[in-house]
């Protein structure tokens, strides 16, 4: 992800980028790294994420760390100057509401000429069958269910996610995607509220667990 989105960015000159569900701030950190004159804001609902995330941007040299922040905040609700770019790995799926107000708030924030990058679950069987599956598991849910499905992220990401991660993701098991990154997203709903599509990408799959995403790049129109 990191890698697309610097294909799309200005490198050139100083520019702001917002990571919308940031999480423990991996991404954000990334281009941290790989952009060298981007002030980036990373936001997430979690409390405990950007703890982490804070933890770890503490951890940085204090000229990468000055340009790093990190806020607790419901995007849906957080108001705040449109920026260069916009950033969402694996989110925008999960966000309530209507989608087309969704891209009309995540266009609001971008710059005109500006880009929004996000990763998403796009449209086809696998997914459909998925979300029916948490569905499902949402009908059955249980302390004994939760217990399967950590005892399962334990085998398939123990290695890489800590304990108290893993549990704090267990509920996202029974929340069904409300939106796919389907043709109408594309062709109708993007281009109603002043975003091009520039290019897709496929994304590969870290786990069977995961519906099959892809990264779709939006530059905002220039009025």
């Amino acid at each position: 992800m990191c890698e697309l989105v610097v294909k799309h960015v200005r490198r050139d000159r100083a520019i702001r980028l917002l990571d919308v569900g940031c999480g423990t701030g991996s991404l954000v950190f990334l281009l941290a790294r790989a952009l060298p004159n981007a002030a980036l804001t990373g936001i997430d609902v979690s409390g405990p994420n950007i703890s982490a995330a804070d933890a770890q941007r503490a951890s940085l040299d204090a000229a990468t760390a000055s340009r790093v922040r990190f806020e607790q905040a419901d995007y849906l609700g957080r108001h705040a100057a449109p920026v260069d770019a916009v950033t969402s790995d694996g989110v925008l799926h999960l966000l309530p509401g209507d989608t087309r107000a969704l891209f009309a708030k995540l266009a609001a924030d971008v710059l005109p000429g500006g880009v929004l990058v996000v990763c998403m679950p796009y449209d086809c069987a696998y997914n459909y069958a998925f979300a029916m599956l948490r569905r499902l598991l949402r009908l059955l849910r249980s302390r004994a269910l939760d217990a399967v499905i950590l005892k399962i992220g334990r085998l398939l990401h123990g290695a890489e996610m800590s304990d108290d991660g893993l549990r704090e993701r267990v509920p996202y098991m029974y929340i069904p995607p409300r939106r796919l990154a389907g043709r109408r997203l594309r062709d109708t709903i993007a281009p109603s509220v002043g975003l091009r599509l520039v290019t897709t990408y496929a994304m590969p799959s870290a786990s069977l667990s995961q519906l099959k995403h892809e990264v779709l790049v939006f530059q905002k129109q220039v009025a």
